[in-house]
């Protein structure tokens, strides 16, 4: 649960939006994050094949993720999206456990913020693009060859570890990774650097994925 204190801040107001090309093609997506005269841009690729929801759906987990602290935030987006992908769900619930959230039933479509989102996600969607028309290590397009292209439900390239954790995490917002850090300053020991490190190499070391984060998504 968000902190009491949450409701008498400021909000958050959060700008997602996701583009793909195609009904199942490689994806962007791009989110405006602004609290009072501040902004703050953040977009992503996506080479396996999704969806311009899934994008958006990303958009938003990522944005919640980089929110340090509890905060009131606007979603200035469909809700009812959220329903169609088990899997972002359990990643949107975790990454907004700390915050007061709350979607803006008017879906904003119009305005600086929301164009410039949709700007961020093309620059997303055009970097996927690129990527998967370079040759990859057989010297063939990477969209063309049968071991290099992604597929859905792609293991994500890194992942977030700590020093003496034993599973890796999707998000620093990660409400498991969050209650563990709280739970070792109540004690008086200090926070461990979080690193972002290839998946590979994360599962070489024997680490196991988060129940939390990870939930959904058989990475191995």
């Amino acid at each position: 649960m968000a902190d009491a204190h949450v409701k008498r801040q400021r909000a958050v107001d959060v700008f997602p939006a996701g583009v793909c090309d195609g009904n199942r093609g490689p994806g962007g997506w791009g989110v405006v994050l602004q609290y009072g005269g501040r902004s703050r841009e953040v977009h992503g690729a996506e080479l396996a094949p999704t969806s311009s929801d899934r994008m958006l759906l990303t958009a938003v987990a990522e944005a919640l993720a980089l929110l340090t602290r509890p905060v009131a935030v606007h979603v200035h987006a469909d809700q009812t999206i959220v329903g169609r992908h088990r899997d972002l769900r359990s990643r949107l619930t975790s990454a907004a456990q700390r915050h007061q959230v709350r979607w803006v039933e008017e879906v904003t479509t119009s305005g600086a913020a929301a164009e410039r989102a949709d700007a961020l996600a093309r620059t997303g969607l055009l970097e996927a693009t690129q990527q998967l028309d370079s040759r990859c290590v057989h010297d063939l397009i990477t969209r063309q060859c049968w071991q290099c292209r992604p597929s859905a439900g792609t293991r994500p390239e890194r992942v977030a570890v700590t020093s003496g954790g034993s599973v890796f995490h999707l998000s620093e917002g990660c409400a498991a990774l969050n209650h563990g850090w709280r739970r070792i300053e109540r004690r008086g020991g200090v926070q461990s650097d979080l690193t972002w490190v290839p998946t590979v190499d994360a599962i070489t070391a024997g680490r196991g994925a988060c129940e939390v984060c990870c939930a959904g998504r058989d990475i191995r």
